[in-house]
């Protein structure tokens, strides 16, 4: 009898936890990246499929074809009236994006961002690192390139892109501390609008007005390709430095080349991820605070600063390891 009641038992237990999972809700979700077809975001795709093929959830990876606000905002306004439970995006303009992410978050859509570090209108913000640490981290590669003196400038891929632009002024402010004979030059900063030939011709136009010009900070993708090329049909390798984040496969012949000496990267998708763990952490009813995993590399103990949550995700890259990345 003993054992009747406790097969009764062990049978109803794996019933109701059964009925338990029946009644938990997949969530819907959608992912919208600054631009499809580039390599950085087709990396951020990559990954994409990956979470959502081992967490068994679908998600809705859709991007602009052109990195602007104006491509970027109906994509999301079609997630929103899609009624998506968890909104991943990185916002090609914060300001025009902070009304439709506050339209989304009313109508109870988790938002999960990253790159937009000024954004209000978020559950969280997911970045790779500390705004101040990236441009640190970006000004001591190009330091150590010029012999820590000389004329520079910084470049970023919009004046719109709140994380790039406080990456370059955590750069400056580096220098400042650092390197007093570095000098910025009057310019300070100039866009190349995330391409790489507008970043090229920008190089040469730089050093025609700049002729002691020495270094290029860049923080996009494209600043340091294009500055690289520049510098090599210059004829100025090892004279003139440029550094940016810059996808490996992108910088490896200016590495071997010598055009280029080292920029920084993070991988992406493992951010994206992050954010899609996060995001499900509170549809799940979960709590994101300092120390939480987010289970992806990187951010295996977050810091949790009011909205933002910042991981370390930084790499150097440099001729000797440019090609062990896989991206």
């Amino acid at each position: 009898m003993k054992k009747l009641v406790a097969l009764i038992l062990a049978v109803m237990m794996i019933v109701a936890a059964t009925a338990a999972l029946a009644e938990q809700k997949v969530p819907k979700i959608a992912y919208v990246p600054r631009v499809e077809g580039q390599a950085w975001w087709e990396n951020v795709h990559k990954y994409v499929d990956m979470w959502a093929e081992e967490h068994g959830i679908e998600v809705i990876y859709k991007g602009p074809a052109e990195v602007t606000a104006e491509a970027q905002i109906p994509i999301l306004q079609d997630m929103i009236n899609q009624d998506v439970d968890i909104l991943c995006t990185c916002l090609n303009d914060t300001a025009s994006g902070e009304e439709i992410l506050k339209a989304a978050r009313e109508k109870g859509i988790i938002v999960i961002a990253t790159e937009n570090e000024d954004l209000v209108n978020c559950d969280f913000d997911v970045e790779p690192h500390l705004a101040a640490e990236q441009g640190a981290f970006l000004m001591d590669l190009l330091a150590k390139q010029m012999g820590e003196e000389g004329q520079y400038i910084t470049m970023v891929g919009s004046l719109t892109f709140e994380s790039q632009n406080a990456w370059a002024d955590g750069a400056v402010a580096r220098q400042k501390e650092a390197y007093p004979n570095m000098e910025l030059v009057p310019d300070a900063r100039v866009e190349d609008n995330s391409d790489a030939q507008q970043a090229y011709e920008l190089t040469i136009q730089l050093k025609e007005k700049y002729p002691d010009l020495k270094g290029i900070l860049g923080t996009g993708s494209f600043d340091a390709p294009g500055a690289a090329r520049a510098i090599e049909e210059m004829g100025l390798t090892g004279k003139m430095f440029a550094t940016s984040v810059a996808i490996p496969s992108e910088v490896s012949d200016f590495m071997k080349s010598g055009a280029l000496q080292g920029v920084s990267v993070w991988n992406a998708g493992i951010s994206a991820q992050a954010q899609l763990n996060a995001g499900l952490k509170l549809f799940n009813g979960e709590t994101i605070e300092t120390g939480t995993d987010l289970g992806v590399e990187g951010y295996e103990s977050v810091v949790v600063e009011g909205n933002h949550i910042f991981g370390k995700g930084d790499v150097a890259v440099t001729p000797e390891n440019v090609d062990d990345f896989g991206f």
